[in-house]
């Protein structure tokens, strides 16, 4: 468990523009808001999107010491214009900000696994938003009520549950509150490596995701395929992104 070391800025809260062709991209007065991976180079660096596009920072308000290569960030950016058609690259943008998105392995228990052990995981209520994937990455965006103090997310994958009877392995989004209040509502987006259910002689499969609403029900089960070392990704914000949303990714670990 590692804590976040960048926070995304308040404007982040402020407004929210969606990335597509119909849009004034060339407006400095919009902003965009995407998920993405750090590519590190000497003394610089670029992000690729979720959506596959490569953004080149003509400008940045980010100390470029603070990135890592390989670094799964939400950036937050304006478009400057289109990149040359014989660039790497698709966009020209500043940087305005970016806040790390929190990295973990899938979490493994069996019926030997001690119960404190278990009792940290927590089976505290969390709502899940959205999944993807990004290469290796599964990608879970998630609500949950708190504001007092650090809570724990989890992917974990019970070896003495792991599948369901149609095959898919099961992986559950675990959340424990730490007995923090519920203030308000806060969101947030977690990646998990799951390259280690990779299957040898296949190149896809099958998961099945969820988690627990307030009532102990699984309000959320969806079955997604993951196909090795595919760039394939679904958009993480859509249409009806809500900028009320509370972002402080400082609160999970």
């Amino acid at each position: 468990m590692k804590k976040l070391l960048l926070l995304f800025g308040v404007m982040a809260l402020l407004t929210y523009t969606s990335c597509n062709d119909d849009d004034d991209h060339y407006s400095l007065n919009n902003f965009w808001l995407s998920s993405g991976t750090i590519s590190k180079e000497v003394g610089s660096f670029y992000v690729t999107t979720d959506e596959g596009k490569k953004l080149w920072p003509s400008a940045t308000n980010v100390n470029v010491s603070l990135l890592e290569d390989g670094m799964r960030v939400l950036v937050n950016y304006t478009i400057l214009g289109d990149a040359n058609l014989d660039s790497a690259y698709d966009y020209l943008v500043k940087i305005n900000d970016v806040s790390q998105i929190l990295t973990k392995p899938v979490f493994e228990f069996t019926a030997q696994t001690p119960d404190e052990v278990l009792d940290s995981i927590g089976n505290d209520a969390v709502t899940i938003v959205d999944t993807w994937f990004t290469g290796d990455y599964l990608n879970v965006e998630f609500e949950y009520g708190g504001g007092g103090s650090v809570h724990f997310i989890n992917l974990v994958y019970d070896q003495e549950n792991s599948e369901t009877e149609t095959g898919e392995i099961i992986l559950e989004l675990k959340h424990n509150k730490n007995m923090d209040r519920y203030n308000y509502k806060q969101w947030g987006i977690a990646s998990f490596d799951v390259s280690g259910f990779k299957i040898e002689g296949k190149d896809e499969v099958d998961f099945l995701v969820r988690s627990k609403d307030k009532d102990g029900e699984y309000g959320y089960n969806k079955v997604l395929t993951y196909i090795f070392g595919s760039s394939e990704t679904a958009a993480l914000m859509k249409s009806n992104y809500q900028p009320n949303k509370k972002i402080n990714f400082s609160w999970i670990k």
